[in-house]
């Protein structure tokens, strides 16, 4: 008799919230501060993806000219929602990832990177771009 096994590898995703961008186009303000339906926008971000099983880490890259400022504002709600805070790049976004991805585990199956200031990804999305990611190298 043979017996036919599915195996059906578990996701082990790592979130890269790049946060450390100056907003030059957004105007006066800080547009990761800003109230999104009581929260704001960066928070809003980061809890699209906490509410994911398959998101085993998160790490939000902040701007590493104010770091410690960033940190007061976003730190206990961050923290809160299990997300680690590093230093993003001083240039370049790719600078920013790398600082990240330095501090991701060693055990993730994908890497996610998503943009702090991006709040409105939906469950559905996000299942459609978790489920491609199952099937090809890139997503």
């Amino acid at each position: 008799m043979t017996r036919l096994v599915l195996y059906s590898a578990r996701m082990r995703i790592g979130v890269i919230i790049a946060a450390a961008g100056k907003s030059t186009r957004f105007g006066a303000g800080d547009k990761l501060s800003q109230d999104l339906g009581g929260r704001a926008v960066l928070l809003r971000t980061v809890e699209a993806f906490t509410k994911r099983d398959e998101v085993a880490t998160i790490v939000v890259a902040g701007p590493p000219d104010d770091l410690e400022g960033f940190r007061s504002r976003f730190g206990p709600a961050l923290g809160f929602n299990g997300a680690r805070v590093v230093a993003g790049g001083v240039t370049e976004r790719w600078e920013t990832i790398r600082n990240a991805l330095a501090e991701l585990p060693d055990d993730l199956t994908h890497i996610a990177v998503h943009d702090g200031a991006r709040p409105c990804i939906g469950n559905e999305l996000l299942d459609r771009v978790f489920a491609a990611a199952r099937v090809a190298p890139a997503v």
